[in-house]
Formats: structure tokens, sequence, C-alpha cells
């Protein structure tokens, strides 16, 4: 019999793989103690998410037989390689880990709830579905690390480059469909899952009310404790949306109070 969803194999795996994701961010906590060797182990993770997204690609591509789809095509198989190539080579606190990190939580903590391919075969370890479970997995403890050893810092002040990023994304899935003929990509066409309003806009729309709930509820947690307040950052911020509608002498002008905010609020820090 084949692995079910909510299955005893799923549930094993679950299980083992939690504990395995959960002793290794602890390990890169507890020993990578300065920024150099922070950034080796987060290179090192990276480097082995980067060998299972490519395997799980290279498998469908020869599985299809149709060498295009080594290029993702999918939220996921997207988020890990961009994913794999910025904890690479991005530098810590990198502008576009706001963007794939986030990605990464999202879609690593929702395929291993739900992952609709696990029934392929009767193996759970057969590679096209072990190589999906992995890069899934080992995308979304990487992104617990990054932030839990303060790779990342969550900011609302960098609350625009998750949406800036989906942008990007869906633009390439348009390519997809487009250039190469995709039947679908990254989801446009159908719903996440089968039968439900789980469309990209509807998902795209609760992920972004859910990531601005969480920058703020971090923000609020951080300067509450260290005596500071909220609004003047969340008037900082959208000042700065505002200054594309203001002439050039009340941008100089909001700029300058925008930056005394800030500065009052890094006093704090």
């Amino acid at each position: 019999m084949n692995p079910q969803l909510f299955g005893w194999q799923h549930f094993t795996y679950l299980a083992v793989v939690t504990v395995i994701g959960v002793a290794v961010t602890v390990l890169i906590k507890l020993f990578c103690k300065t920024d150099k060797s922070l950034s080796i182990a987060i290179r090192i993770y990276s480097l082995f998410l980067l060998f299972w997204i490519v395997m799980n690609r290279a498998l469908i591509a020869i599985n299809t037989k149709n060498p295009l789809r080594f290029l993702p095509d999918s939220f996921c198989g997207t988020m890990s390689m961009c994913l794999s190539f910025v904890g690479l080579f991005a530098k810590k606190d990198s502008k576009l880990f706001h963007w794939i990190v986030y990605c990464g939580l999202l879609g690593g903590f929702l395929t291993l709830i739900y992952p609709d391919f696990l029934p392929q075969h009767p193996s759970i370890f057969y590679l096209p579905t072990i190589s999906g479970l992995m890069h899934h997995t080992v995308a979304l403890f990487l992104c617990v690390t990054i932030i839990a050893t303060g790779y990342m810092k969550i900011s609302i002040k960098r609350w625009v480059y998750l949406p800036v990023g989906l942008a990007f994304e869906m633009v390439y899935g348009l390519f997809l469909i487009t250039a190469l003929k995709f039947s679908d990509a990254l989801v446009i066409y159908a719903p996440l899952i089968e039968g439900t309003p789980f469309t990209w806009y509807f998902t795209g729309f609760l992920f972004l009310i859910l990531h601005l709930i969480v920058l703020l509820t971090v923000e609020f947690v951080r300067l509450k404790k260290n005596g500071g307040k909220v609004m003047p950052v969340l008037k900082a911020q959208f000042n700065k949306l505002r200054n594309y509608y203001k002439s050039p002498k009340e941008v100089v002008d909001v700029n300058a109070q925008n930056d005394n905010a800030n500065l009052e609020i890094d006093h704090k820090d």
C-alpha cells in the first residue's frame, strides 16, 4: 500500500525530521558564536538544500522526458532553488532574506503537513518522493535556523521585500507559461488544493496579511521590551510610501522626520 497523507509513514517522517531539524538549529546556535562560523554553517545548510532541490528537479525532468521541467515550476520548487542560492551567496541580514525566508517557512510547513505527492509510489523512499519531502524539510528548518540565530533580523522596516519578491515570482511563473509553454506554473491557473478557494491571489493576500501581523507583533514586543513605541515606526514607513506623491521639498522634510524617528528608535534598541 502506498504511503498515505496523515498515515503512519507520514507521521513518522514528520517526527524524525522535526527532532533532527530542531537539534541542528540548537547545535548551530550553541557552537556558531561568530559571524564567520555562522555564515559557514548557513552556507553548508544551503548547499545541502541545493543538493535536494537539484535532485528533485532532475528526476522530474527525467521522468517527464522534458529537460525544461528541470526549471522549478511550483511555488515551493522556486522557493527552494532561490533560498539555496540566497543562503549560499547573500550576506547576513541581506534584503533578499526578508522575502525568501518567509516563503520558505510557508511553503515548507504547508507541504510537510499536506504533501499531496506522497502516495505516488509504494515506497516513501522512492527518489522523487523523498527528494520532494527533503527539499521542503531542509528549506523549512534552514529558515528556522536563519531566524533563530539572528542571521536575519525580523523587521517591520523591511516588510516591502516580501510583496516585491512575490511579484517577481509571479512574473517568472507567467514567463514559464507564455514563453516556455508550460500548462501551468506557480499554481496560477489552479488552486493550491483542488476544490478549495486557495487560488494564488487569495492565498497571497492571506500570506501578506499574516506576514504583516507577524512583523507588527515582533516589533511591538521588541519595542515594548526596550521601552519604545510602535507608532513612530509605522508612521515612518507610511511616510516613505507617501513620498512618491509629494514635491521634492516635501520629500526632504518628510525624510528628515523619518530619520529623526528612526534615530530615536535605534537608540532604544
